[in-house]
């Protein structure tokens, strides 16, 4: 596979347009435009695209087969990750009530905060906020404890390499709040890999989950799932688009909801194993193609959530090549093909060097990548 050629995708439209393209050796990141959708799913998309249907039939049938896929008792499409948390929480604090729905964001009378654990504030937990919660900091199980009152409306869970450092596990956050009485709320936006994921969660007992359509789980990049109890779910869906409440603005078209279903069918048929085998087979070319450069020394990063994938960290001495890794970054930026990686030390959990991601690389790409931070290292043209 090293010296097959590679075949690019055609650029047409962004070439029309001078939109640069990049090879993507770092994730699936929203602002790198989040993953490649594989053959099946833009075929679901294109498929859905020439006919009309109910929106509400299409959701009900797709969740009720999404249920069937995952072991939840309902789910349906978001328009992403954070849409699914924000409707999570309109779920668990207006409800199905049209009165509260065309109430919100003003919680007035309503159930008012939900608990976090301190490690999982991030950026992203404004999908929470927007609704107008107060989220609850607390540290310890205890605390958590007694944080919940009369206005406790959810836990939150967050699981992600930006929420590392908690102290109360999964389950023990599920056992805390169904012995309070409220539900658990758990944001697993990019937790695939695994696809036992899109299982595992919900048998836990966890009461609403959010996972990302168009990260590793390769659906399209404005999809998202959510899923969990029936009653809840429900809810969840009365303040969706194409209902007129709170959040009308996320909608999700036919495209998406049937791409998503195929991005799920297709995750959980595949052998991640061999995929994570060729993951592997590729870091271990790109080390292959620079351990001879002075200086270069290569490991794998462990990932530290519950999303495994392996990660190449390449470091070198700086003053010895004269090549910085702010230096290196610009320069795989700038080339053609652009090609993006990633400053480990800028990563949570924190690593040292340059980190290739190996998921969104095509084919053959990894060399490109290899050849051409060997090429800077050495400083050849």
């Amino acid at each position: 596979m090293a010296d097959s050629p590679v075949v690019r995708p055609p650029a047409g439209v962004y070439q029309k347009l001078g939109v640069k393209t990049y090879i993507n050796a770092y994730g699936t990141l929203t602002t790198l435009s989040g993953t490649l959708m594989p053959p099946e799913v833009i075929g679901a998309m294109a498929e859905a695209s020439q006919n009309f249907v109910e929106i509400h039939d299409l959701q009900d049938k797709v969740g009720r087969r999404l249920a069937e896929l995952t072991g939840a008792e309902a789910a349906f499409v978001t328009s992403g990750a954070a849409a699914a948390l924000c409707l999570a929480t309109c779920a668990v604090t207006a409800g199905d009530d049209p009165v509260k729905m065309k109430q919100l964001p003003d919680l007035t009378g309503m159930k008012s905060e939900m608990v976090i654990q301190k490690a999982h504030r991030n950026p992203y937990d404004h999908a929470f906020r927007m609704v107008g919660v107060r989220l609850v900091e607390a540290e310890t199980a205890e605390e958590v404890r007694r944080a919940i009152h009369a206005k406790t409306a959810a836990l939150v869970m967050v699981l992600s390499h930006n929420s590392l450092g908690h102290k109360v596990g999964l389950e023990q956050m599920i056992e805390i709040a169904h012995g309070a009485g409220v539900p658990l709320i758990l944001d697993a936006a990019a937790e695939v890999p695994p696809a036992g994921n899109l299982r595992k969660f919900v048998k836990m007992g966890a009461d609403l989950v959010a996972f990302s359509g168009g990260k590793n789980l390769r659906g399209p990049q404005c999809s998202g799932l959510l899923m969990g109890r029936q009653e809840l779910i429900r809810k969840a869906y009365a303040n969706s688009s194409p209902n007129n409440y709170f959040a009308r603005i996320a909608k999700v078209g036919k495209e998406e909801i049937a791409g998503l279903l195929a991005a799920v069918e297709l995750a959980l048929s595949k052998d991640w194993d061999a995929q994570f085998r060729e993951y592997h087979a590729m870091l271990d070319r790109v080390a292959s193609r620079v351990k001879d450069v002075p200086t270069v020394f290569t490991e794998l990063t462990p990932n530290d959530d519950s999303s495994h994938s392996p990660r190449l960290s390449i470091q070198w001495d700086e003053a010895r090549l004269g090549v910085t890794l702010a230096q290196m970054m610009q320069q795989l930026r700038e080339g053609e093909p652009g090609i993006i990686a990633t400053d480990l030390t800028r990563y949570r959990p924190h690593w040292k060097g340059l980190g290739i991601f190996p998921y969104n690389l095509l084919p053959g790409e990894e060399m490109i990548v290899a050849d051409r931070v060997r090429q800077i290292l050495l400083k050849k043209s």
